[in-house]
Formats: structure tokens, sequence, C-alpha cells
């Protein structure tokens, strides 16, 4: 053996002895993947964006350390990342940076799917659809209904069975005065409450759409266009608003175009839904003589009047049955 190899061979089981031999000298262990991991841990407690980057970086050492425990180890900092993003997500929300916080949701949903949680992704979009909810009400509440609008179909885009984003789009659409819009929406945002049996949204929206056609039916009245009011108080009926006042005035518009037969029946069904006395059905029964009276049917219009001889219409229904039909004679 040459002098020179011989030394350096000695030199070499010198290092090796010493532990810093090139083969493991700056070598990541087992031991550096562990304490990385707990001081991510800690970091959680702190600052849960930080520990993301501190986690990426236990699965990077995980990865060079190779074998089971570190394995093990990485796996665990996957499963805890996308919930760093959740809570990041939600001290965004806190201080009202919502787009930084979708931001964060977005990245929780592609990490807990990657793990096959299921149910926290689906917390995550939950929060994400909140978010846009309330982006869009406070849109719309300053009168920004495209800015609102944007917002709500966002929601919708990302699930198309979220029932509030139908309902966030219907009242910006009936501050617009788009009725096809609203007709539109309410539809399709009722067939999707049916089928996630969502009755309250249901309500909601049925709401929204009966009070907007009763409104009109009342500017509509106002200004005597009585087949424009007699379609708004029907279409305010099929969504639910069946009560005396809107059948009576159902019965005025009827009778605004001469519709005697319709005006009868109306004047009917509001004196069945009315629930008080004598003197709150007068009205109704003075109408439904008027009516009566209009097709000929004496006999129908003198009992019409007869039961509105109450208040008010007293003496109107009393010159009917003296000087004008003369019931008794």
């Amino acid at each position: 053996m040459g002098v020179l190899l011989r030394k350096s061979l000695n030199a070499l089981f010198l290092l090796v002895f010493l532990g810093v031999t090139p083969f493991i000298y700056g070598q990541t262990t087992l031991n550096d993947v562990k304490s990385s991991f707990n001081q991510a841990v800690q970091m959680e407690k702190i600052n849960p964006e930080a520990a993301i980057s501190s986690y990426e970086k236990v699965i990077e050492l995980a990865e060079e350390v190779g074998g089971d425990e570190a394995e093990q180890i990485k796996g665990q900092a996957l499963t805890r990342i996308p919930r760093m993003y959740y809570e990041s997500a939600k001290q965004y929300a806190n201080a009202k940076d919502y787009e930084k916080s979708v931001e964060m949701l977005e990245s929780s949903i592609e990490g807990f799917n990657a793990i096959n949680d299921s149910g926290s992704a689906s917390r995550s979009l939950s929060t994400i659809l909140n978010i846009r909810n309330v982006q869009g009400a406070a849109a719309l509440n300053d009168g920004n209904y495209t800015e609102a609008l944007a917002f709500y179909d966002d929601a919708l885009q990302r699930s198309p069975d979220y029932t509030k984003g139908y309902l966030g789009k219907l009242l910006i659409y009936d501050k617009m005065e788009d009725v096809e819009k609203m007709e539109e929406v309410a539809m399709m945002g009722l067939q999707v409450c049916d089928q996630e049996h969502d009755n309250r949204t249901a309500g909601d929206i049925k709401k929204v759409m009966r009070t907007h056609f009763f409104n009109d039916a009342q500017v509509a009245m106002a200004e005597k266009d009585y087949a424009k009011a007699e379609s708004n108080l029907k279409s305010t009926i099929d969504y639910g608003n069946n009560n005396v006042i809107v059948h009576y005035q159902m019965g005025l518009a009827q009778k605004g175009q001469e519709k005697w037969s319709d005006a009868i029946q109306s004047f009917n069904e509001a004196i069945e839904l009315e629930t008080g006395g004598p003197e709150e059905k007068a009205k109704i029964y003075f109408e439904l003589g008027g009516a009566y009276q209009a097709v000929g049917q004496t006999a129908q219009a003198c009992e019409a009047y007869k039961n509105a001889l109450y208040g008010e219409f007293k003496e109107a229904a009393q010159y009917q049955i003296d000087n004008v039909l003369e019931c008794d004679k």
C-alpha cells in the first residue's frame, strides 16, 4: 500500500471516529423531523398561517429521511395543514378580509379532499357560501346590485343547491323591479328548496314574491288599471297570499272590468275568509250586492244588501233595498 493511500485511509477513519464524515455531516435525522413537527404544533397556537409553512417543512424533511416513522409524521403534517388553512380563514373573516378568507378556505378544501376528509371539506365550502351571502347582502344594502349578483352567482356556481343564493338573487331583482328575472329565480329556488327540504327558505322566497305582486296590485288599483291589478292579485294568491283583503280587492278589480261573475266569486271568497262580525263584512256584502244587481240576480242582490246594513254602508244599502231593487215589495 502506497504512503499516499495509507494517509488518506487514516484520515477517513479519523473522520468516521469523530462522527463528521462527508456521508453524515449535515444529514437530516428522524429527530430533526420530530423537532420540526413539534415546533409546527406550537406555531399553530400563535399563527396558523405560519404553521402551514412549518408543516410543509416537516413534510420536506420527512421525505428526505424516509422510513415508516418519518412517513407517519409526514401523514400527521398533511392532516394538519388544511386545518391551519381553515383557522387562518376564520381570522381573515373576523378581520373582514373576505377574499383572503375565501382563498384560505379553497386551499383547505383542496387539502381536506387530498386526505379524504369530505366532512371538513364540506364545512369549508359552507363557510365560503356564508361569506358570499354576507357580501351579497352588504352590496345589496349599498345599492351595488351588479356586485351583489356576482357574489351570489359565485356561491351558486360552487354549490347549485345553495338555497339562500336564490333568495339573495331574488331580493336583488326585486329591488331592480325585474319581474321576469324574479319569476325565473323564484321557480328555480323553490325547486331546489323542495329537493333540499328547505321549507324555511322556500317560505321566504314565496313571501318576497307575494309581497311584490301585492304591492304592484295596489299601485295598479290606484291607477285604475284593473286588468293589471287582477293579474298581480292572482300572482300574490299563487304565492300564498290567500286572505280576505286580497280576495276583496280581486273582486273590485274584476268589478272595474265588468267581469261580474268573477267578482261575485271573489266577494264570496272574501266573505268566507272574513273572521270579523257583521260590520266587518258589510263592505264586502255591499259590493257583492252590486255585482248580483249587475247580472240581474235581484233576490241575491237583496240578500247581500240586507247583510250590508251596518256601519257606514247602512244608509246606502237601505237605499238600494227600498228605492232601487224594492226588495220587500
